[in-house]
């Protein structure tokens, strides 16, 4: 049996299967060989009369390799001289009844458990088991939430993190992103924690008594478009480049949300008046899982059907072609909308959806009910009637959107010598 040398060492060269050369110098040691070309040092020992091996690691390729840089570890690129160093450290080890193979296997362990326990992991396992079970429409922004905080804790273990490294990072998001982006993200967490102390014996949500920086009350917004407001958007829109000018009309006649209508696809159409939005496009789908029926008035199903001239071939998407509108578009049209319709007070396409909403309430002297106009949003009906009233109010949504197109008519083409705003008068005139 030969002594090992760095030279010998490296000298070795492959053959068709493993095989392993001993070390004459150090009892124990062996270099293995692989097909590959790969070369490792191992430990043939005994413990309690078994045999056993230990890898200590692949030899180091290069110079200098009988240099030692500090104590040499397991599993890095090892000299000779270090792998004999190891060699006598297993083999004490065994004599005094601890099993180093053993050890290192329950090392192993214990850092694939710290791996699989840091912040990132416990995030991506949560969007992972919650898109298998019950999928999120806003997946992207919740991993954008929760990355805001991974970037910097993402490789501390979980249950190490302490309430007030969150709250020092929710206070730089805060200060960077604002309040509102910080408060979503407060909340992206507490639910994050919340799942996980539902898996494990000794964790308490360390963000349960952080409270939000701002009140969803007070942020709600209440902004709806005036007659004169309405008048002005609608008829600008009449002429604004295709598709965003039919889009805002569209938005106003359906009270849907944006999204709902910026991805409308053709597929979606059950018949000329009737459209059904799936409910993995709903803002609540995941809850009910129950799709949205939307009947379209006769001028919703106009504007489906017109095809400005000179456009190209038409594709799958109503208002956006080969593909929905998305964010940028909105940002985009939006602006040159606004320039082009002259309402001074700022104002959302989500205020479009409330302005709606409104309208159908000023209907309610024409029959139209406080709960058909919130199931033709699509709201849902909470209490005991959720879940025994299974009536689908198709024709009920039907007459309240061809009266909400009717007194949209009326707004922005006001019989002459009537004035719109005044709808009291106009009631008294129906009653009598």
């Amino acid at each position: 049996m030969p002594k090992l040398t760095p030279l010998s060492v490296a000298k070795l060269r492959p053959r068709g299967m493993p095989y392993e050369i001993s070390d004459a110098a150090c009892a124990g040691l062996r270099l293995a060989v692989f097909p590959s070309g790969k070369k490792s040092f191992i430990v043939r020992y005994r413990f309690r009369g078994l045999s056993r091996k230990l890898t200590l690691g692949p030899v180091l390729i290069g110079g200098g390799a009988d240099e030692i840089d500090g104590a040499p570890e397991l599993d890095t690129p090892l000299s000779l001289a270090a792998a004999r160093e190891l060699t006598t450290r297993a083999l004490r080890q065994a004599k005094s009844g601890v099993d180093p193979a053993a050890e290192k296997r329950h090392k192993k362990t214990a850092e694939r458990a710290a791996d699989a326990n840091t912040l990132q992991a416990v995030c991506d396992s949560f969007l992972d088991l919650v898109q298998k079970e019950r999928p999120l429409r806003t997946i992207d922004q919740r991993r954008a939430d929760l990355d805001l905080i991974c970037e910097t804790l993402g490789r501390l273990p979980l249950d190490s993190i302490t309430k007030e490294q969150f709250v020092h990072q929710l206070d730089l998001i805060s200060r960077q992103r604002g309040p509102v982006r910080s408060d979503r993200v407060l909340s992206a967490f507490k639910r994050l924690l919340s799942w996980y102390a539902g898996r494990r014996s000794n964790y308490v949500s360390v963000l349960a008594p952080v409270k939000r920086r701002t009140s969803i009350t007070e942020r709600a917004r209440k902004r709806v478009l005036s007659d004169d407001e309405l008048r002005r958007v609608w008829k600008t829109a009449e002429t604004f480049p295709a598709p965003f000018g039919r889009y805002v009309k569209f938005l106003l006649l359906t009270g849907t949300r944006r999204k709902e209508a910026g991805g409308m696809a053709r597929s979606e159409l059950v018949a000329a008046d009737l459209w059904r939005i799936p409910w993995q496009r709903l803002k609540q789908g995941a809850k009910s899982k129950t799709d949205l029926l939307v009947p379209l008035s006769k001028a919703a199903q106009a504007i489906i059907a017109a095809r400005p001239s000179g456009t190209r071939p038409e594709g799958e998407f109503v208002f956006g072609g080969h593909r929905p509108l998305i964010n940028f578009d909105y940002f985009k049209f939006k602006r040159e909308f606004d320039a082009a319709c002259g309402v001074t007070e700022p104002w959302t396409i989500h205020d479009l959806r409330r302005t709606a909403r409104t309208l159908l309430g000023r209907l309610s002297s024409a029959g139209i009910s406080a709960d058909v106009a919130e199931r033709c949003l699509g709201h849902a009906i909470t209490g005991v009637r959720a879940h025994y009233d299974v009536h689908d109010y198709e024709q009920e949504k039907r007459q309240a959107f061809e009266a909400l197109a009717g007194m949209i008519e009326r707004i922005v083409h006001p019989p002459t010598g009537a004035a719109v705003a005044d709808l009291a008068a106009e009631r008294g005139k129906r009653r009598r």
